[in-house]
């Protein structure tokens, strides 16, 4: 008589091909309820300017890092509209669209505009696994100095924290104009800021950025201005947050018109924007990967 061992290695690689779908779409499924919740918990406020944006407090939740402003209504004027910030193939204005602001005198970056389109998005190469250690945005290492050109001296202090069911690094080098948009001319200190995780991807700049390359896939003939603005109180190395507008230019907006404000925060971090140290509270300390699986498994159960 056959021993039926001699069967059972079919069976692990079906239950687990099975496993591996249903976990594909209960992620879908959850993404898509985060969203959802996301939408709807979003704050929304009419701010008449930056300084108005700057005194906004952030109400210490994950969805409270974006801000809808203005009823999400970008406010350019008819010229800012049509600009189109032809290439001057330099560090600041490298290719068409693109126009990027130098340093301030305190070696903080600035308001940086674009004009994005499809065919700008098709020009875009495979973006590098490392942003260069010579891209360095004020704040990123702490105890240097700005010698008017760039940053030097001090030390990077990127410490793991939990976010959403994994550890992870809490800082990032944040694009003002998403790599996405341009490519490798993105990739500048100038075009840089320090920003937390949160700020970074989801729900901060990943959301205008995803907005913007829907728009422009689903609608190829139009073209989106954009301004993303850092904010910083006073002489601080890191930024409050960043004011980020979007629209298209050929319909007036029609197809996407947005005005964001996305706080540079995240849950259980205490930060000093001054000097670029960081409290890290229970909540956001690193967890064993253990403890951290079923985390994550709990928050899919009950999502």
């Amino acid at each position: 008589m056959q021993s039926d061992n001699q069967n059972t290695p079919i069976m692990p690689r079906k239950f687990w091909l099975i496993l591996g779908v249903l976990a594909l779409i209960l992620t879908v499924v959850v993404a898509w309820q985060l969203l959802a919740h996301h939408q709807s918990k979003s704050t929304s406020v009419n701010a008449p300017d930056n300084q108005a944006l700057l005194a906004l407090k952030w109400d210490g939740t994950l969805d409270g890092d974006l801000v809808h402003v203005n009823q999400d209504k970008a406010s350019f004027t008819d010229q800012e509209l049509k600009e189109q910030f032809p290439s001057e193939g330099t560090k600041l204005r490298p290719v068409d669209g693109l126009a990027i602001s130098p340093l301030d005198n305190e070696g903080r970056s600035q308001q940086a505009n674009f004009t994005a389109s499809s065919a700008s998005l098709k020009q875009v190469t495979k973006r590098p696994a490392r942003i260069a250690n010579d891209v360095r945005p004020s704040g990123w290492n702490i105890n240097d100095t700005y010698n008017g050109q760039r940053w030097v001296g001090g030390y990077h202090d990127n410490p793991q924290v939990y976010l959403g069911g994994s550890n992870q690094a809490l800082w990032n080098k944040s694009h003002l104009v998403g790599y996405q948009f341009f490519g490798m001319p993105t990739m500048s200190t100038e075009n840089m800021i320090t920003g937390t995780r949160v700020e970074n991807a989801y729900p901060g700049q990943l959301v205008p950025e995803d907005d913007i390359r829907y728009a422009l896939k689903q609608n190829p003939n139009v073209t989106i201005r954009g301004q993303v603005t850092p904010l910083y109180q006073g002489n601080d190395r890191i930024a409050r947050g960043v004011h980020y507008m979007a629209k298209s230019v050929e319909d007036n907006g029609r197809t996407l018109n947005l005005n964001y404000w996305i706080f540079n925060v995240q849950p259980g971090i205490v930060i000093n924007y001054q000097t670029g140290q960081v409290q890290i509270q229970d909540s956001a300390k690193v967890r064993s990967t253990e403890k951290a699986r079923q985390v994550a498994v709990l928050f899919l159960c009950l999502s």
